[in-house]
C-alpha cells in the first residue's frame, strides 16, 4: 500500500461548524495568508523531493490562479475541495451537487488538465448523506478521500470500511481512500492529520503508522495551510472548536518535515487497486 500526504487549500478563515466565521460574502474582504503558507509548505515538499495531493477549494483557486498553476507545474497533484467549503449534510443534494461541479470546472479551467480526485469539506460524509458518492462520480470524479471511518465533530462513518476500496455508484465505480485510522483499546482514532497530528506526540504517531503497516493499509496524512502558520488571525470561537482548530500549531511544521525524511509518499490519482481486491473487501 502507498502513503499519500495532501493538504487541504483553504485559508484561516475557512473554518467549519461555529458561528464565529465569516460569512462566505465576507471572504473577499479578509486578509489572505495561503500564499506565504503555500509558500512554507512547497519550500519543505521541494527539499525532501515530496509530491502531495493538493485538494484545492474552488473560491481560494479563482483568487490565486497563479499560486495553483505553480503547484501543478511543481509535480503536485492538483484535486478539489469543492467551491464554498461547505458541509455536506448540511447543504443538501442539490446545492452539494451545484458546489462541487463548480469547484471542479474552476480549477480545470486555470489548469487545463482534467481533475480525477475530490475530497468534501470537513470529511463531512455521514450515514445520513447515501447520495453523496452518486454525486462525486456524477460529477466526474474518478476517485473521493472524504470519509473518516471514525466518529468525530462533524461527518464521520464509525462502520465504514478503513481499506480503500469501489463504490458502485449509478455513473459507474467510484475509488475511496478514506482517512487512516487505527484502533485503540477497541476505538478507531487517528493521529494522521489537522488538529490529531498537532496534538500527538511523534512517537504515537509512529506507532500508529506502524500499525497501518502491519495491517497493509496506507497511511492518508492532511495537512492545512493554516496550519504551518501560528501566527495566523484567530477568529473568535467557541472553546471547543477553539481548541480544536489552535492547539500546537508550532508543532505542525516540525511534524511535516519529520514524515517527509521518514516515509515515502504516492499521488492518490496513481493508486490502483489489485484487479478484483474491492470484491474481497
Amino acid at each position: 500500500m502507498k502513503n499519500f500526504l495532501t493538504i487541504d487549500v483553504e485559508d484561516w478563515f475557512h473554518i467549519l461548524d461555529d458561528p464565529a466565521v465569516p460569512a462566505f460574502a465576507s471572504w473577499p474582504g479578509l486578509e489572505s495568508r495561503l500564499q506565504c503558507n503555500m509558500e512554507r509548505i512547497l519550500a519543505i515538499l521541494d527539499e525532501h523531493k515530496v509530491k502531495a495531493t493538493m485538494f484545492w477549494l474552488g473560491w481560494a483557486a479563482e483568487k490565486h490562479p497563479a499560486l495553483l498553476r505553480r503547484c501543478a507545474d511543481a509535480g503536485h497533484e492538483i484535486a478539489s475541495h469543492g467551491y464554498r467549503h461547505i458541509l455536506a449534510y448540511e447543504a443538501g443534494r442539490e446545492n452539494f451537487r451545484e458546489d462541487i461541479r463548480r469547484g471542479k470546472k474552476v480549477i480545470e479551467d486555470i489548469t487545463g488538465t482534467a481533475v480525477s480526485g475530490f475530497r468534501t469539506a470537513g470529511f463531512g460524509t455521514t450515514s445520513g448523506t447515501p447520495w453523496l458518492f452518486d454525486e462525486i462520480r456524477a460529477a466526474g470524479f474518478v476517485y473521493d478521500s472524504s470519509v473518516f471511518p471514525a466518529k468525530r465533530g462533524h461527518g464521520g462513518i464509525t462502520d465504514f470500511k478503513v481499506v480503500p476500496h469501489e463504490i458502485m455508484t449509478s455513473s459507474g465505480a467510484l475509488l475511496e481512500i478514506p482517512q487512516s485510522v487505527v484502533e485503540v483499546f477497541g476505538k478507531r482514532v487517528s493521529f494522521f492529520g489537522g488538529g490529531y497530528l498537532r496534538i500527538a506526540p511523534v512517537f504515537l504517531i509512529r506507532w500508529g503508522i506502524g500499525k497501518l503497516q502491519e495491517a497493509n493499509l496506507p497511511l492518508v496524512v492532511y495537512v492545512h495551510p493554516r496550519e504551518v502558520d501560528p501566527e495566523h488571525p484567530r477568529l473568535p470561537l467557541k472553546l471547543h472548536r477553539r481548541f480544536k482548530s489552535y492547539v500546537n500549531l508550532s508543532s505542525t511544521v516540525p511534524k511535516l518535515r519529520w514524515l517527509c525524511e521518514n516515509y515515502k509518499f504516492g499521488l492518490m490519482k496513481d493508486f490502483r487497486l489489485a484487479p478484483g481486491e474491492w470484491k474481497r473487501l
